[in-house]
């Protein structure tokens, strides 16, 4: 089974746009205000200052399983992300702004792909919750600060490590009260459970986020760039991790968790080792 979706170059072109793009979907972050026009009169924006709405699509297929077990989704703007997330203060300080340029949100996309398996319950979950979830720890903004010139890295990681936890938590029925006040319950039987890999865009980076073995690629020109590592149990640091947190790794058919599960991590299923890993990307 497979579950794939396409971002078209609308996305983010080394801080430019498309010809698509160009022709009337680029627009500025609604700030209500506008960058100083560079020194020769001409208005030369930052990209931070820029948003383009790129082209996507959705496929997919059900293979040779009984039913499908996959999903994916696409949320255009599904949220406004601090600008201090993807940037330096040295480096807002030169895009010409007559405002603390720290206080800037830029309209982000997100798309993900949920590969299920044991059943479709918990990649549907994915499917509907994921970009809500990430969207209200976004908002709540706790634990997040300025990044420095070196840790570009660390707010996303903690970001998106709150954000799948809670959706596993709530999978596995581990959150201790649902919205209504009553214990929730699981969404799912323990056998069942999808990978994730989640890619946000706006102007300026792409962020990935991977817990599985699902993959994320990006064309440049005729080039493709990994933008995910796949978490399978025969690496060397996932099956130490595995061992260490008390679970084991079997040859049987290939390589698997405790000889069922053919990849190290996964939401739902054996989610005491559902981690996420993080790949942080500028102009690609």
């Amino acid at each position: 089974m497979a579950a794939t979706v396409f971002a078209g170059e609308g996305a983010t072109a080394r801080g430019g746009c498309s010809a698509e793009c160009a022709g009337g979907s680029e627009r500025p972050p609604d700030l209500g205000i506008r960058a100083r026009p560079a020194g020769d009169g001409c208005a030369k924006r930052s990209v931070y200052l820029m948003e383009c709405v790129p082209l996507w699509g959705c496929a997919a297929t059900r293979g040779h399983a009984a039913e499908m077990e996959d999903a994916c989704a696409a949320v255009p703007r599904f949220a406004d992300v601090p600008v201090r997330m993807l940037a330096s203060s040295r480096e807002l300080d030169g895009i010409g702004v007559d405002f603390d340029a720290a206080e800037l949100r830029l309209p982000a996309h997100l798309f993900g792909v949920y590969d299920g398996h044991g059943g479709s319950e918990v990649a549907n979950y994915c499917r509907d919750k994921i970009h809500v979830v990430l969207r209200d720890v976004l908002r709540a903004g706790k634990g997040l600060r300025e990044v420095g010139e070196v840790d570009v890295k660390e707010p996303w990681e903690k970001v998106f490590g709150d954000c799948f936890q809670k959706v596993d938590d709530e999978v596995s029925g581990k959150s201790s009260m649902s919205s209504n006040g009553f214990t929730a319950e699981p969404i799912a039987a323990d056998n069942v459970g999808s990978t994730a890999v989640v890619v946000v865009v706006c102007s300026s980076h792409v962020i990935t986020a991977n817990c599985g073995d699902s993959r994320a690629v990006l064309c440049r020109g005729k080039e493709p760039i990994a933008l995910s590592i796949d978490h399978k149990p025969d690496r060397k640091d996932e099956r130490t991790r595995i061992e260490a947190a008390g679970g084991k790794v079997i040859d049987w058919n290939g390589y698997r968790v405790s000889g069922i599960l053919a990849m190290s991590r996964s939401i739902g299923k054996f989610s005491a080792f559902a981690c996420p890993s993080l790949l942080y990307g500028r102009n690609y």
